[in-house]
């Protein structure tokens, strides 16, 4: 017959194999239901699906411990550490509370993305780069040789895959401002701004304001996540459109305009003035990502 703490030794181990199990089930039900990528990048996934994997591996050995002790075979601890769980429920409870309350949060709770409130926090980044390079200044379209290119794009050894984008970018009528390479073309567009004034630019994101732009101003904007959303920083452009009321804070749209240049909060930043706007659905994949292989 077990003794009184085996007893309570059997439980803690069953109860922990049901936390770690809980874990894990959490973690397939965040990839069966596509919610994974809402609190990690795809890059760390494979690594969160492996480490399931460990949580089922241990709570198989708690459950194996326990088997040990209803069995009356567990090992001999030949150490003088005292191996036995607190009695105190109140102790436990609070132990084992800090483990079940956010698996319990986590299937109760709905998944949901990141807005306007958390980048009021964080503060939002409307510019791509702190550092411009001299350049020429052209009108659009009036650059019309390879020389004259290059002229507009100089770079060094930490913008040369900027300048290189940014002539790719140049030449397009209308300059959109991708998934895979949002932080990317906007710290471009940012870096080369006076090469890009008049040109016509297409980005797409959830409105956010925040204290000092005027009434016909707001910001399209993205969480940029590098690891989870933890890290995520709101990057974005900002509107200017006489009508910018109609459209509210974390509302998805689509803007089309021409860049321009504006003082905003005793600095130079860059502003679209909007032509044409567009309600749009929240993406699939709402967040954006560093592209790594930029410039390789």
């Amino acid at each position: 017959m077990m003794s009184t703490a085996d007893s309570r030794l059997l439980k803690h181990h069953l109860l922990r194999a049901a936390i770690l199990t809980g874990f894990a089930v959490y973690i397939i039900y965040l990839v069966r239901t596509g919610s994974l990528t809402l609190y990690i990048a795809p890059r760390m996934a494979i690594y969160v699906k492996f480490s399931a994997m460990g949580l089922y591996a241990t709570a198989i050995y708690q459950l194996f411990k326990a088997f040990q002790l209803w069995r009356g075979t567990g090992p001999i601890e030949d150490c003088d550490c005292d191996h036995v769980p607190s009695p105190s429920v109140t102790k436990n409870t609070l132990i084992y509370g800090l483990f079940i309350l956010p698996i319990a949060l986590g299937f109760l709770l709905p998944s949901s993305t990141l807005g306007s409130s958390l980048a009021s926090k964080k503060g939002m980044h409307l510019s791509g780069s702190d550092s411009h390079l001299e350049q020429p200044v052209y009108a659009p379209g009036q650059v019309k040789t390879g020389e004259e290119l290059n002229a507009l794009f100089p770079y060094d050894e930490t913008t040369k895959a900027n300048a290189d984008y940014g002539k790719k970018l140049y030449i397009q009528d209308v300059i959109s401002v991708p998934d895979n390479n949002f932080v990317e073309t906007l710290t471009t567009l940012d870096l080369y701004r006076s090469a890009f004034i008049g040109k016509t630019i297409e980005i797409s994101g959830f409105v956010f304001r925040q204290e000092g732009m005027d009434k016909n101003q707001f910001a399209v904007s993205r969480f940029v996540m590098n690891c989870c959303s933890a890290d995520s920083v709101p990057y974005g452009l900002l509107i200017d459109y006489p009508r910018a009321a109609v459209y509210k804070n974390d509302a998805w749209i689509k803007v089309r305009g021409t860049l321009k240049e504006e003082n905003f909060e005793g600095k130079k930043v860059s502003v679209l003035q909007a032509q044409q706007l567009q309600f749009i659905e929240e993406p699939d994949s709402p967040y954006v990502y560093p592209n790594y292989d930029f410039g390789l």
